[in-house]
């Protein structure tokens, strides 16, 4: 099988972040079983997502481009870029910033 997105989708200040991010759904739930959502994620410089938490489920960031702060499950803030994956699991939290000067990329996964 084959996919394009789906669709693409603006979201002013997503979890209280700062700025629009820009989400491509390639897949979502109810496609495979135990995926909710399969999507690239499109941070502008400056712009982010808040800090937020994961009752139901988990996910993870593969960062396909750009630089970032993200905020992990115990509050800390590490710096990530391309090639990294960021994870959180149910009842987790994390949020992300681009602190680059290029917009940020990245795969997301919610499962």
């Amino acid at each position: 099988m084959i996919l394009n997105v789906k669709e693409t989708d603006r979201y002013n200040e997503l979890h209280d972040g700062e700025g629009e991010v820009t989400i491509s759904t390639l897949l979502d739930k109810g496609v495979a079983e135990g995926l909710h959502l399969f999507a690239v994620v499109t941070v502008p410089t400056g712009a982010s997502i808040g800090y937020h938490r994961h009752q139901n489920d988990s996910e993870g960031y593969y960062i396909l481009s750009g630089d970032a702060e993200f905020t992990d499950a115990d509050g800390s803030v590490k710096t990530v870029g391309a090639g990294e994956l960021c994870l959180i699991t149910k009842g987790q939290s994390h949020g992300i910033r681009n602190t680059g000067d290029t917009e940020l990329k990245f795969l997301a996964v919610v499962f």
